[in-house]
């Protein structure tokens, strides 16, 4: 890409974080008013870091290991970087979350709101699921959008969170395939 283009993208995310950030209480009121019974239960499924890293991560890393070990492995590196990098902002940022603290029982890092470690970590994989499994694009991209509603929906983050762990993600992702890191690597 063009420098152009990456001003512009960068422009663009950074306006998207500026504009989430100043709905973040409107809409946290707003779904907390207009919840239905109905999606509670599908989204609590979905929002489960473990059923989402599951359906986004290794069912398609077993799919891709026996055909394209390279596209497996940069799956597993685009989560493992969005993770840690989210651990990091976590750190530095340390924004509570809108429905109060969550306690977690080894650390407490995880507690903080700042950015949407879900988010993150699909919106990194969704990039590679989309080059790699492109059939199922329409799947991996509905999927990832619902994760990231779901954590908003419940109140576990405001909508700043979201929007910047999926550009984040995206941006992690979207390096991994351009840099042809992996295939380096083999």
């Amino acid at each position: 890409m063009k420098k152009k283009t990456y001003a512009l993208l960068l422009i663009t995310g950074i306006f998207l974080i500026a504009f989430s950030y100043a709905l973040d209480e409107k809409l946290n009121v707003l779904l907390k008013n207009a919840r239905y019974p109905i999606f509670d239960m599908p989204l609590s499924i979905i929002t489960n870091f473990a059923v989402a890293m599951l359906i986004m991560l290794l069912v398609p890393c077993a799919i891709l290991y026996k055909k394209n070990k390279n596209a497996a492995y940069m799956l597993l590196s685009a989560f493992v970087l969005s993770v840690l990098l989210s651990i990091a902002l976590k750190v530095i940022v340390m924004r509570h979350r809108p429905m109060g603290d969550l306690t977690y029982p080894f650390t407490g890092i995880l507690g903080y709101s700042f950015p949407s470690m879900h988010s993150m970590a699909v919106f990194a994989l969704l990039p590679v699921l989309v080059k790699c499994l492109p059939k199922q694009k329409i799947f991996w991209i509905a999927f990832a959008f619902l994760v990231a509603f779901s954590r908003i929906y419940f109140g576990f983050h405001f909508l700043s969170d979201v929007v910047f762990g999926a550009i984040a993600g995206c941006t992690i992702g979207s390096f991994l395939l351009k840099s042809g890191f992996i295939q380096k690597m083999s």
